[in-house]
């Protein structure tokens, strides 16, 4: 007898069980005949095919397989419950994407590309964890940020840096500048606005500690050392401290005011007109002190040719002093009165009865 052989009846076309389960072996093969199953090392198979056991195949073709919580379905990877989990069995494995695309976003290489059209592109650590960058960031457009940027490195940009998008914003410096601050082109870049004397941005103050290198200066009024106040707007120096006095001294001890120069203790009028002291109301000119004053003084031949009228002049010639009565020059108290015959002869008798 021939052990393991079908014969005789069993080998017609059609293996025909009207509803009656077939099993080989108990569990090892299960033709489910009702629900049209079978199952491997499994006596009540609950799929089409139910295998509890490995299979190991060369090719399997199939529209829709599922294992576990993870479906394949064409070009589609998808879990029917909970998260896709990707894990490696050896940590110094990798896993390799040519390309990778989202609803949203393409990764190709090294670029991320957005792939909707002006669609931000957001970078949101969790809570207050940071996005860091670990080397050089190039930025091609506009950087906008609405919180706080902390660089340990440097900032530099081909372009323009613009902080704040309103004059109201403000910037707070808080560390000490370590060098200066050096314009790109020389003479050409202001400190504030400078659109003229109605500008309203303007600096409130400046603490400076030397202005000799600096070539236009134009605040509406400077203190200077707690000392000197110039005032632009009503065109005033004023001195700060209590009885201090204001001192000009250039170094060539000749100060230029107008059209006079002042030297040491000489006023020189730089144009040939008369040097005009002025006063109003009932103002008048007053010299202080015990001393005289000396006029101008010359003999007659120097006599001004055209006088004004009070021109008073010590004459040296006629050893008095005079002055100019708008016809010619008298002595300066006066020409007295005319004596005649009959006053000489009063004085006469007036001496005689005197001196007897």
């Amino acid at each position: 007898m021939a052990i393991g052989r079908i014969s005789g009846p069993l080998l017609n076309e059609n293996l025909l069980r009207n509803g009656i389960d077939l099993s080989f072996d108990t569990d090892h093969l299960y033709l489910n005949v009702t629900e049209n199953r079978i199952g491997i090392n499994k006596d009540n198979p609950i799929y089409d095919l139910d295998v509890s056991s490995i299979i190991h195949t060369t090719d399997l073709i199939s529209d829709t397989a599922r294992i576990g919580n993870v479906r394949f379905f064409e070009n589609t990877i998808a879990t029917t419950t909970g998260p896709l989990n990707v894990v490696l069995s050896d940590a110094g494995n990798t896993i390799h994407y040519a390309k990778i695309l989202t609803d949203d976003l393409e990764f190709d290489n090294s670029r991320i590309s957005g792939l909707s059209s002006n669609q931000n592109i957001e970078l949101d650590p969790n809570g207050t964890g940071n996005t860091v960058f670990e080397s050089n960031v190039t930025i091609t457009d506009n950087l906008n940020v609405s919180g706080n940027i902390t660089l340990d490195g440097n900032l530099s940009t081909l372009s323009n840096i613009i902080i704040g998008d309103e004059i109201l914003d403000t910037i707070t410096i808080a560390p000490d500048f370590t060098q200066s601050i050096i314009p790109g082109t020389d003479n050409q870049w202001s400190l504030g606005e400078n659109t003229g004397d109605s500008s309203p941005r303007r600096w409130s103050q400046m603490f400076m500690h030397d202005l000799t290198q600096v070539t236009t200066n134009r605040p509406n009024a400077v203190k200077v050392s707690d000392q000197l106040w110039l005032d632009g707007t009503i065109n005033k120096i004023t001195g700060l401290q209590s009885n201090e006095d204001i001192l000009l001294s250039p170094d060539t001890g000749i100060t230029y005011i107008e059209s006079t120069k002042w030297e040491d203790s000489d006023i020189t009028n730089l144009l040939n007109t008369p040097l005009t002291f002025t006063s109003t109301g009932i103002g008048y000119l007053r010299f202080m002190g015990n001393n005289g004053f000396v006029l101008p003084s010359g003999n007659n031949a120097s006599r001004p040719t055209s006088p004004e009228l009070g021109d008073t002049r010590w004459n040296t010639q006629e050893q008095y002093l005079e002055c100019f009565d708008g016809s010619v020059y008298q002595l300066s108290t006066g020409a007295g009165g005319e004596v005649t015959t009959d006053i000489m002869e009063d004085l006469g008798n007036l001496y005689s009865l005197i001196l007897g």
